[in-house]
């Protein structure tokens, strides 16, 4: 084949050293490869298999969270995704990453459009959904090659000017939300109730607690205030998840969820309010605002309105009353035309006398006509002689 040297420029790759790249130390370099292990896939979890982490993992993830990052993913990318785009990019990734771990994912988009068949936006913004739904983590962001990088490469056959992404493919890693920031310190968890601390039940009273009846819990209602409040609550949230859906939904609204917004919207659900109400009394304000407190300022909205008159009730009154007048002025008019056309016959004496006066009249018009021509010809000749300088009957006859 020529040689070491013509085989690796016709069958060599060049991956980036993560380790390099990111300046760690020597200790972290294993093998002539240098592969890097810890401390760049620190704290990160490896995958079961490649179609668990597709098929499981991911639209568990998209299932369960997609609704509260879409509102982060269309900021930042300009749209959201759908979980077939999703699964797709997905597949491809998890193809090209390390079989027992998941790390060294090292996939270009150009490489998963070709795959996949999507476009470019749209392969970008299931990669940022995958790290916002905390299933991959992008420990090496794509860059240019350097010079030097450059020259390497072109020695070996590398054409390629940059260096790709470098994904690691994990678990769901939920947020930790146990531990707080005061005073520029971490504050732990607090520390559960056990050891000498722990408070168990007398054996006592275990003995000599009644059995309960076999068959599954009661879930029945207490009273029939509570049922009214879990349908009020219901209702809410069927008008918050149509609200939220519409394209008119301002967009401070996005980040809270359905059930955020589900008490706030309860009164206006109860008397038959739809999302595109909500949007047209926001809409009908004199300013935009942006609230720092969405819900609360939703309320204070709702109580300046009409709660037994929606938008779309009195537009729907307007129109009614709109078709109503038009009907009425267009009868009307019909009476009069009809009123007209048989106030009197052919041959009735006001048509006679009428017909006799056409002739009379238009006579009148014709001298009235010739008076006025014959008026105007002698103002003009007036206008002329006072051009020549002829002022008098004297004058004239000279």
């Amino acid at each position: 084949m020529g040689g070491q040297e013509e085989a690796c420029r016709q069958l060599c790759r060049l991956n980036l050293d993560l380790a390099a790249d990111l300046n760690l130390p020597d200790w972290a370099y294993i093998g002539e490869n240098a592969t890097v292990t810890e401390p760049v896939y620190s704290g990160i979890a490896t995958w079961e298999d490649a179609q668990h982490w597709v098929e499981t993992v991911v639209r568990s993830a998209y299932e369960a969270e997609y609704e509260r990052i879409r509102p982060q993913l269309i900021k930042s990318s300009g749209g959201g995704i759908r979980l077939k785009s999703l699964l797709a990019v997905s597949t491809v990734m998890a193809s090209v990453a390390d079989f027992k771990t998941g790390r060294n994912s090292r996939a270009t988009v150009e490489l998963i459009m070709k795959l996949t068949g999507l476009g470019e936006r749209t392969v970008q913004r299931a990669r940022k959904a995958l790290v916002l739904l905390r299933v991959a983590t992008e420990v090496l962001r794509g860059r240019l090659r350097t010079k030097i990088e450059r020259y390497a490469s072109w020695r070996v056959g590398d054409k390629f000017r940059g260096w790709a992404s470098v994904f690691a493919l994990h678990p769901f890693r939920p947020v930790d939300k146990t531990r707080t920031s005061a005073s520029g310190s971490i504050q732990m968890a607090p520390h559960p109730l056990w050891g000498l601390f722990k408070r168990s039940s007398s054996s006592l009273s275990k003995l000599n607690t009644r059995k309960k009846a076999k068959g599954p819990a009661s879930r029945s209602i207490e009273s029939d205030s509570d049922r009214e409040r879990l349908e009020g609550l219901r209702k809410g949230r069927l008008l918050a998840a149509e609200w939220l859906r519409s394209t008119q939904t301002p967009v401070w609204a996005l980040p809270l969820t359905v059930k955020d917004w589900a008490s706030a919207l309860v009164e206006p659900a109860a008397h038959g309010w739809t999302g595109n109400d909500l949007n047209a009394i926001l809409t009908a304000r004199t300013f935009a605002p942006k609230p720092e407190n969405p819900r609360g300022f939703m309320k204070w909205l709702l109580k300046t309105q009409d709660m037994d008159f929606p938008p779309h009730v009195l537009d729907r009154i307007a129109y009614e009353q709109g078709r109503a007048e038009r009907a009425q002025r267009a009868a009307e008019f019909e009476a009069e035309r009809a009123r007209r056309a048989n106030a009197a016959g052919p041959d009735s004496p006001g048509r006679r006398a009428a017909m006799a006066a056409v002739p009379n009249f238009a006579e009148a018009r014709r001298r009235r006509e010739a008076a006025d021509r014959q008026a105007a010809a002698h103002a003009r000749a007036e206008l002329c002689d006072r051009q020549r300088g002829i002022t008098g009957p004297e004058e004239t006859a000279k």
